[in-house]
């Protein structure tokens, strides 16, 4: 049985929002991606399967968009409100370290990098990813633990 649509745009709107902000790191993109994440899982309703909870399948749709944006094109400049208020040399380092950032995450393999995106900026639980992934704990918290290692390297190596 499909889920009443309107009832999941009111309930996960905003949750899904600001997964995306903290991915995209501009209020304007994220805005764009999430009328597409509620668009595209309109036209693919059909496709939801019920083990999964409905805010994982919409930020799973989103962080795909995202990351298809990501390799399309440069990151949208961050906004006046989310630079950093030390001066213009801090908030091109603060740009810098998100952009490095960013990229690492994009070049992680795929399972690490479900991983920490849904964890970190979706704020699902390691037990619920590994879930989806059909996949035991103990595989989420090593996958979580070497992507980590592996951006630590990336990141060391870049800053």
């Amino acid at each position: 049985m499909e889920p009443d649509f309107a009832a999941v745009c009111g309930e996960y709107y905003d949750r899904v929002y600001r997964f995306l902000l903290a991915l995209c790191q501009n209020p304007h993109q994220a805005e764009d991606l999430t009328q597409e994440v509620f668009y595209r899982a309109l036209l693919h309703i059909h496709r939801y399967e019920e083990k999964g909870q409905m805010f994982t399948w919409l930020c799973t749709i989103g962080k795909n968009l995202w990351l298809s944006q990501c390799r399309k094109k440069p990151p949208e400049p961050l906004s006046p409100a989310l630079s950093s208020p030390g001066g213009p040399e801090d908030a091109l380092s603060a740009r810098e370290t998100l952009l490095s950032l960013q990229r690492a995450i994009a070049a992680l393999p795929e399972d690490y990098r479900d991983v920490v995106i849904l964890h970190i900026y979706g704020d699902i639980s390691l037990k619920e990813i590994s879930s989806i992934k059909g996949k035991s704990e103990s595989w989420g918290k090593v996958t979580y633990y070497r992507a980590r290692q592996l951006l630590k390297q990336e990141l060391e190596g870049t800053l």
